[in-house]
């Protein structure tokens, strides 16, 4: 009776020993859509680490809004420890000095170079050269095709348009040959599918210091004089981003660029009404066009260090070919991690699937989701979406874009 005490008081000291105790890491994240992956991300976290425990606090509806929550918990103490930020939102998580570097956890990894985040994913994230993030879900715009509208409009689904004026003409068709609309650009809610534009014609948003705008030159007039022609001769309709996704799934729009976040949502829904194709998007400058990345990163803000280093290591594997594996099959977006696209992680997948790998081979030319300096930064890319919205109702184009670039000089830091 004694010896059967004396092991139960053994395992009851085991079971509270601080070697077994659990650290917690509270998670905060953007749109609840995005919730069955982050938990499949945890739970298999959790499986391999059985000491740290992964919980999640109510997403956002969206990235602002993220950040918004984020930065009132700052003020109240009650910080999450991993967030799961918009990559145009890291620069004021870093100047808030809400974001942990990642530099010294880099430091310890002997092989980090070896753990599949190349350089310009490593990029996507950093502020000033410091590593403020890991690249979490990423996206760079994609071209959707209806390819039965396409080869009924005299077009071939296996030689498809990889040019500008070659898929304006080919919408134009779709509108003309077959009585549906042709195309839809998707500008959105902010202004990444803007800064597509001014990218894609090798132009800047602003200045090499930063001070002044310098999307009013000549690339960014080529890009809104582009812009105009969506709706000019491509036939796109001024209708909401909802409205033109249904119309695509439906069977009803022949061209739709957008990011291929969509892509897993797209193929349930179409189904077999048609068969979807995507393509890289076009490039007006080959030589020095970019495009911009969209999607998060995963940030420490944990201020324990214990935490710290858990967060890491969370982060690890949410980033990591795992991680990535599961995000990508999800929704589409491309990996943020080269190891994820080995054989024995998405290879064959992406083989399988091909709709999925087009954005994969946009990498080389993935640039920062620019953010605007200063307080006005969510005003200055509000500002931009509503001058797109005007030139799609019928604004003159180049008139607005003067607009637009006096609105920003005067919302710029002084």
């Amino acid at each position: 009776m004694k010896h059967f005490s004396l092991i139960s008081l053994t395992l009851a000291s085991l079971a509270t020993s601080p070697a077994l105790a659990q650290t917690e890491l509270k998670v905060q994240f953007a749109y609840p859509s995005h919730q069955a992956f982050h938990q499949a991300i945890a739970d298999e976290f959790m499986a391999k680490h059985p000491d740290i425990k992964i919980t999640f606090r109510a997403p956002a509806s969206e990235y602002e809004e993220a950040l918004q929550t984020v930065l009132r918990q700052s003020i109240t103490k009650d910080l999450p420890d991993v967030f799961i930020s918009g990559l145009q939102k890291i620069s004021e998580l870093s100047a808030r000095k809400i974001a942990v570097s990642m530099e010294p956890f880099i430091k310890t990894e002997p092989n980090f170079a070896d753990l599949g985040y190349s350089d310009r994913l490593l990029a996507l994230a950093k502020v000033g050269g410091t590593q403020y993030g890991i690249a979490y879900a990423t996206s760079t715009p994609i071209v959707f095709f209806n390819t039965d509208l396409v080869k009924k409009a005299g077009g071939d689904p296996d030689k498809l348009p990889s040019d500008w004026d070659g898929l304006i003409k080919l919408a134009g068709a779709i509108s003309s040959v077959v009585g549906v609309d042709g195309m839809y650009y998707d500008v959105g809610d902010d202004d990444w599918m803007f800064q597509n534009l001014i990218f894609n014609q090798g132009g800047e948003l602003l200045t090499t210091d930063g001070k002044d705008v310098a999307f009013d030159g000549p690339e960014g007039k080529a890009a809104i004089t582009l812009f105009k022609r969506f709706f000019t001769e491509g036939k796109q309709k001024a209708i909401e981003s909802r409205a033109a996704r249904q119309q695509f799934v439906a069977g009803s729009l022949g061209v739709y660029f957008t990011s291929p976040s969509i892509i897993s949502t797209f193929e349930k829904q179409i189904g077999d009404k048609f068969v979807m194709k995507t393509s890289t998007m076009p490039l007006a400058n080959p030589k020095k066009a970019g495009l911009p990345t969209g999607g998060m990163a995963a940030v420490i803000t944990a201020q324990d260090s214990e935490k710290q280093k858990a967060a890491w290591e969370y982060i690890k594997f949410a980033t990591g070919p795992a991680g990535q594996t599961i995000v990508t099959k999800a929704t589409g977006y491309m990996p943020a991690n080269t190891k994820a696209l080995e054989p024995e992680y998405l290879g064959e997948f992406l083989k399988a699937h091909p709709n999925w790998e087009t954005s994969s081979r946009q990498i080389p030319i993935a640039r920062q989701w620019a953010a605007w300096p200063g307080q006005n930064g969510v005003k200055i890319a509000s500002n931009i979406r509503d001058s797109m919205t005007r030139i799609a109702g019928g604004a003159d184009a180049l008139q607005t874009l003067d607009s637009m670039a006096a609105e920003t000089r005067a919302l710029l830091p002084k």
